[in-house]
């Protein structure tokens, strides 16, 4: 893909494709700070080198609102299948509702739940063909992240079909975002306000209970909290570990040395998952926007314009790691950006390291032999729709590709 940014005199537009096209940014790496164009809709500066970044995410002069924050709001009376609004909240209600995760999604709750993460994943394998070519994506990567957010929200297993009709039809596959069914974003809102409302008054050791529990404020607002911070787990808490696990798995397949390091040695998987994480970059974009009158690097804002960090060229800077595009799970140090820094840091950067450590964990255990199987006929294939085909274990009735 061309770089766009050509000095036509408008700022280049820059899609999702681009965010994850490495030549394309390593070219616009090359211009430095620039303006862009998010999608045609929003104007800001595209950062694309580690130092800058770093900084940025860290300034207290970008801690402002996105210039449409004023009108997002999170009551029950707002539109409930438009989940985007929960990632541009106004300061303070951002504030809050982070607050109410961050004190109860902790490492010890996270180590905790490692035990039924497990569970679920052996669950869900365990009901899959093993000598025969499947779609990872349909019985496992998509699946998984979603067992496990119901696990920690401790939905109970027959009632989960909200949850999956409502995700799996707002984030369709993983690779592109569709708006999801109005019946189906209301009926999650009405289960989880239920929900919450049964939890109130029997709570559980969940996260749902735990959150409930922040005393001293008016039980109302509380639970309006609880509802949005819900929403906002469930949304931003499973795409990317369904990106990590597709991508990360096709990639140790493809370069299978590094598969076969895994099955022999598998206490190399933290260094392993890590790396993945830099080398994915599961989600492409930290933005941030001026609550006053600021400068970044060299290029002065007004309040509220965005700075928007492309957090794919970032974790490729060659300035900050030795030759960025080669996967390297032995690279020390590795201080990728995946999860962001600052006061909009991964809430639940703990919760997918362990989710993708028990996931790659579990497949390298259960089926050492795994292997990447031709791509289904094209009559089978859907357009725009992320699909992985594995054989579990080539033993079995079907022959893998060769690689």
């Amino acid at each position: 893909m061309e770089c766009p940014y050509a000095g036509s005199g408008r700022p280049p537009v820059i899609g999702a494709e681009m965010l994850r096209d490495h030549p394309a940014l390593t070219r616009l790496r090359e211009s430095g700070t620039v303006e862009v164009s998010l999608g045609g809709r929003e104007d800001g500066l595209m950062v694309t080198r580690y130092e800058v970044a770093a900084a940025v995410l860290v300034e207290p002069a970008l801690r402002g609102e996105h210039p449409l924050a004023a009108s997002m709001r999170t009551g029950a009376d707002e539109e409930a299948c438009d989940e985007e609004q929960l990632f541009f909240l106004p300061t303070e209600e951002h504030r809050r509702i982070r607050r109410t995760v961050s004190r109860q999604l902790t490492h010890r709750r996270v180590a905790a739940l490692v035990p039924r993460v497990r569970r679920e994943a052996d669950l869900l394998l365990a009901a899959v063909p093993p000598g025969e070519a499947v779609d990872l994506v349909r019985v496992f990567s998509r699946p998984f992240p979603v067992a496990v957010l119901c696990e920690l929200l401790g939905i109970p297993r027959e009632e989960r079909g909200y949850v999956r009709d409502y995700l799996y039809g707002w984030v369709a596959e993983y690779g592109g975002a569709s708006t999801v069914t109005e019946s189906a974003g209301h009926a999650l809102s009405r289960y989880l306000e239920g929900l919450i409302e049964a939890r109130a008054g029997s709570p559980g050791d969940d996260l749902i209970s735990a959150m409930l529990r922040r005393g001293g404020e008016d039980a109302e607002l509380l639970r309006e909290d609880v509802l949005a911070a819900v929403r906002f787990l469930l949304v931003a808490g499973h795409r990317p570990v369904t990106r990590l696990i597709t991508d990360g798995l096709e990639l140790l397949l493809r370069q299978r040395e590094h598969w076969e390091r895994l099955v022999a040695d598998p206490g190399r998987l933290d260094a392993t998952v890590e790396e993945l994480l830099r080398h994915v970059t599961p989600t492409t974009l930290a933005s941030r926007y001026a609550g006053v009158p600021t400068e970044v690097d060299g290029s002065a804002l007004a309040g509220g314009d965005g700075v928007h960090c492309a957090l794919a060229a970032v974790n490729r800077d060659p300035d900050r790691f030795e030759d960025p595009d080669r996967f390297d799970p032995d690279r020390t140090p590795n201080a990728h950006l995946s999860f962001g820094l600052g006061h909009k840091h991964c809430l639940g950067s703990a919760l997918a390291r362990a989710e993708l450590r028990t996931a790659f964990g579990t497949l390298v255990a259960r089926f050492p032999r795994l292997a990447l199987a031709e791509p289904a006929p094209a009559a089978e294939e859907e357009p725009g729709r992320r699909r992985l085909r594995v054989v579990l274990d080539p033993d079995g009735d079907h022959e893998p590709v060769q690689r």
